[in-house]
């Protein structure tokens, strides 16, 4: 399968470029010879790890980061703050990516655990993820989420994601059911889970 992923907020290569290589650094990640390791930034990965609250999220050196890296795409907007901080949360979180580049993060959530015929994330958890009351909330719930699947997960699919999930929260949403967030999760969700299930 050759797919390209698509993008709902994401859609500047820059500002994807940004978050990968921003993610790369926290990891420790030479992007330029991926095998071997860069600087120690296990530090900041811990202090964005126990930030409970996007506020305290905002006050980390990680985050600073992020912002500042992506004001130099001229794509930043300042009403934002708190969506990209939930996406550094919790792509902190994240360890690795899967090696099919065209894996979304709610088709992660959707696959086979472990050849037992369930998902990795329940049906329900799914659907209280995507019913989050605040962003506090829905970073709970989607690090519990990462838990779930070994910490694991494409990252462009997961902080665009969550970009689009505060937008909806933020009460816009697209006349095009498939623009929405709850369609295109639940659509990747069922289809990953109809490749095992009986």
């Amino acid at each position: 399968m050759n797919e390209t992923p698509y993008y709902q907020k994401l859609k500047d290569e820059s500002v994807r470029d940004v978050v990968l290589h921003w993610w790369e650094k926290l990891q420790g990640i030479n992007p330029h010879e991926r095998n071997k390791k860069q600087g120690n930034q296990r530090g900041a990965r811990a202090e964005l790890r126990r930030c409970y609250s996007l506020d305290a999220v905002l006050l980390t050196e990680a985050f600073r980061n992020l912002w500042m890296a992506l004001a130099q795409t001229g794509r930043r907007r300042d009403r934002d703050i708190l969506a990209w901080a939930c996406v550094a949360a919790a792509l902190a979180e994240v360890r690795d990516q899967p090696d099919d580049k065209t894996v979304t993060f709610a088709k992660c959530l959707g696959a086979q655990k472990e050849k037992s015929g369930k998902p990795f994330m329940s049906e329900l958890r799914f659907a209280r993820l995507q019913k989050s009351r605040d962003g506090d909330d829905f970073l709970t719930r989607l690090r519990r989420a990462l838990a779930l699947i070994n910490k694991k997960a494409p990252v462009l699919s997961l902080a665009d994601d969550i970009l689009h999930w505060f937008y909806e929260h933020e009460g816009h949403q697209s006349a095009r059911p498939m623009d929405r967030l709850a369609v295109r999760w639940a659509t990747d969700y069922f289809t990953a889970l109809s490749a095992y299930s009986k």
